[in-house]
């Protein structure tokens, strides 16, 4: 905004053109370094609050010495000469929600129409829509369940007791796949025996009906359990 009130005090103030500041002085002129400069008038030009007119270029022979006698001194190349400008998002904004008065000409003629003293909006202003968050990507997700998979997730939600009957057998499919047990190798008995193997050697009895809180949370750490025995020991006799 420093550099937009520097720009704006050396424009023509009637159309706002005529500006032919360096990046030097513009930066003399804020307080700050002139790489600074040019990035808030590249900054400015991005947001189409500044347009360049003619860009500036080093001057001919013929044309240094002209500059010679006009002024005296010694010029090597001609400013470039910039505009501000109205950006074009701004320019379909009714002149009710733009300030009354120039920021930079104070004895500017106030508007007589009072913005908030209008009539209120008929309808409220529409709220930002929420945006929803992309769903997690697990690899191997997207591929087809194996049949002794999908027959170890329907015997799963039959036979446990302390599985809820309305808990979907894809939802047990996916469980059983994450855990990383391999139900083609291992069947349901399997699978019994090896939970009947860790609970021996943790020295804990099987859950029934009703004695779990979280059944679907269970079920996921017995798979991994189950899952890691398997991997490491596979059933003994």
């Amino acid at each position: 905004m420093r550099f937009v009130e520097a720009e704006a005090s050396m424009a023509n103030g009637r159309d706002g053109r005529g500006i032919t500041t360096s990046h030097e002085t513009l930066a003399r002129m804020v307080g700050m370094s002139k790489i600074t400069a040019r990035r808030a008038r590249a900054l400015m030009e991005a947001l189409d609050c500044l347009v360049t007119v003619r860009t500036g270029r080093y001057l001919f022979h013929l044309e240094r010495l002209e500059a010679t006698a006009q002024h005296g001194g010694r010029q090597l190349r001609t400013a470039s000469v910039r505009a501000l400008n109205v950006p074009e998002i701004l320019g379909s904004v009714p002149n009710e929600h733009l300030a009354t008065a120039s920021r930079f000409n104070p004895s500017a003629r106030l508007v007589k129409s009072n913005p908030r003293s209008g009539k209120p909006h008929s309808e409220p202003a529409p709220r930002a829509q929420q945006r929803q968050k992309r769903a997690k990507f697990v690899p191997g997700a997207d591929q087809p369940r194996s049949l002794p998979l999908q027959r170890l997730a329907a015997r799963l939600v039959s036979s446990i007791p302390w599985l809820p009957d309305d808990l979907s057998t894809l939802r047990v499919q996916r469980i059983v796949h994450r855990s990383g047990f391999d139900a083609d190798r291992f069947s349901y008995g399997d699978l019994i025996a090896i939970w009947q193997a860790i609970d021996e050697g943790m020295g804990q009895t099987p859950k029934n009906a009703g004695e779990v809180n979280d059944p679907e949370a269970y079920l996921v750490v017995r798979m991994k359990l189950a899952a890691l025995h398997a991997r490491w020991h596979g059933l003994r006799p």
